[in-house]
């Protein structure tokens, strides 16, 4: 942002220790963590691709911020079970993992393994 000349970097709130569905940048996440079965944040477990995406707005740091929550998908006969614990249902808005919304392309013969949560900007 830049304000009469001045240049104003504004930065996400960082995001610290072992992925949690407690974390504030997981608010509006619906299925399982990709940190818990071989993916992260930023890349898809091996043997699976991006599928479909919703947004939300979060609070951090006295701000709102835009987060991306992606699916990974991958073949539906192949779907590891996540781990107790690791699937988030924000909101209570879901439905159950592995029943919740399929939002990969295909859906007779790929559903999610995981889902991602990505920073975007300030809503």
């Amino acid at each position: 942002m830049v304000v009469s000349g001045v240049l104003f970097l504004i930065t996400e709130p960082p995001v610290h220790g072992q992925a949690s569905c407690s974390q504030w940048h997981r608010c509006g996440m619906c299925g399982c963590l990709c940190s818990c079965v071989c993916g992260s944040d930023s890349a898809c477990p091996s043997g699976t691709q991006e599928g479909g995406a919703w947004w939300a707005c979060c609070f951090s740091s006295g701000r709102l911020w835009l987060v991306r929550s992606l699916d990974c998908c991958g073949p539906r006969d192949r779907r590891p079970a996540c781990p107790s614990g690791r699937s988030c249902n924000q909101n209570n808005s879901c439905g159950q993992y592995p029943s919740n919304q399929n939002w990969c392309p295909n859906p007779s013969t790929r559903a999610a393994y995981c889902t991602r949560a990505q920073v975007w900007s300030q809503c």
